[in-house]
């Protein structure tokens, strides 16, 4: 049967509360469904009650069995329960068919762990879908807790199905035990074999591999199973070469002559070779040239030699880009790389020095380096190492300011985050 086909009103009312889930059948579960019942009633409301198709290891009860629990639980309220179809898998399209009987306000009731996971039905409200079709156009539609209801299980806490599913799994577990465990989390109004029937049906399903797998859809040909078969051919294990042939392999591919350049224009077609002109043009060599670049950019021959033009107080050939960029800029003529006593162990003493500016003197340092001091208290090191070997002077290149360099794009390059019509 369809559900279209029993998806009759319960009532003549424009206002529906439905209950949606796939829980086994346990007493928290009938609370849910109890709460739909008070919530139907204090509003006013017509009660539906859906349970999913959901089957597998976390639920080994069929959804016709959990629905012959509700409807012994509820015996007056047997007709708001209902198992989703095909045709109407989930909870979007059992609120489309009850839009379509011309319910204008609907409320969902769920437990408390689902209300954030099934409030996208909200979305969907009014909105057309990604197909151009819009599912329901509700005036109200609300997605609620059990606990928000009048209910009077509102407060009680209900039994967990995994405890349920766990005792049956596990191996050291009595059949007493076991039976206890899901006698205390059924309701009352079912009886000692009901509830041992289910048990055992669960346990058994729990055990199977294969049950809840959904068959995997057989491949045919056209021209039918036979023709198929009768085309096919006897599978080939093809050999591993030993270790031995694929070292002669290798050998041979290596004593092979590379392949020669030609001439565009020659008949037979010309392996691509790496030129000196594709090299130089390649991301590999551009990466190189800045490397280098700015290896020299800042030192202290760069300058002297006047390869970038004048800038400034104090600058004499730094460029006034760098100027901007840079804040309290130095160097300390005295301890130069292109000074005779030179040497990168002095470069070595001088980082010592600026982590402990009190050492005694060890020595003139050596590099001439462009330090940039950005706080005051860097500032204060750079000159108390300098003193303490004897550096000498330091020739101050900027100021103490430190700006972004004129024509800096002040626009993101990254695009906007984009969202769509619901703010998501």
């Amino acid at each position: 049967m369809k559900l279209r086909e029993f998806l009759n009103r319960t009532g003549e009312g424009k206002s529906a509360v439905v209950g949606w889930g796939r829980g086994m059948g346990h007493k928290g579960h009938m609370m849910l469904a109890s709460s739909v019942i008070t919530q139907a009633d204090e509003t006013g409301a017509d009660p539906y009650f859906v349970l999913s198709r959901s089957v597998g290891k976390d639920d080994p009860l069929h959804p016709e069995e959990k629905l012959n629990i509700y409807r012994k639980v509820f015996p007056k309220h047997g007709q708001i329960f209902h198992v989703a179809t095909e045709e109407m898998p989930d909870l979007t399209r059992v609120l489309r068919k009850l839009n379509e009987m011309g319910y204008t306000e609907c409320t969902v009731v769920v437990g408390a762990d689902q209300v954030k996971a099934l409030s996208y039905v909200k979305h969907y409200n009014g909105i057309a879908n990604k197909q151009g079709e819009i599912p329901f156009t509700f005036d109200r539609l609300d997605v609620i807790a059990r606990q928000e209801t009048n209910d009077p299980s509102r407060g009680e806490e209900g039994p967990r199905a995994t405890p349920m599913r766990d005792i049956l799994k596990d191996p050291s577990a009595s059949e007493e035990q076991r039976f206890q465990a899901w006698r205390d989390a059924m309701s009352p109004e079912l009886s000692d074999d009901e509830v041992r029937e289910l048990m055992h049906k669960a346990g058994e399903r729990m055990a199977d591999p294969a049950f809840g797998k959904k068959p995997k859809k057989e491949k045919v040909a056209a021209e039918g199973m036979m023709d198929l078969l009768s085309k096919s051919k006897t599978s080939v294990k093809k050999k591993v070469a030993s270790a031995e042939e694929m070292r002669k392999y290798f050998e041979k591919e290596k004593a092979k002559e590379p392949p020669k350049h030609k001439e565009p224009g020659d008949d037979k077609n010309v392996q691509a070779v790496h030129t000196r002109h594709a090299y130089e043009n390649s991301v590999k060599y551009a990466n190189k040239v800045i490397r280098e670049m700015r290896a020299q950019e800042f030192t202290r021959k760069k300058l002297a030699e006047g390869d970038v033009p004048y800038a400034g107080k104090g600058a004499e050939k730094l460029h006034h880009t760098h100027i901007q960029a840079l804040k309290n800029a130095m160097s300390i003529p005295n301890i130069s790389m292109n000074k005779a006593n030179g040497s990168p162990y002095m470069q070595y003493r001088f980082g010592m020095a600026m982590a402990n500016p009190d050492m005694p003197r060890a020595g003139a340092m050596s590099g001439d380096p462009l330090i940039t001091a950005y706080t005051d208290a860097e500032l204060k090191k750079v000159e108390d190492a300098a003193k303490s070997l004897g550096a000498g002077a330091i020739t101050h290149l900027t100021d103490e300011f430190s700006n972004e360099p004129d024509g800096t794009n002040t626009v993101s390059p990254v695009a906007k985050p984009k969202t769509n019509r619901y703010g998501i």
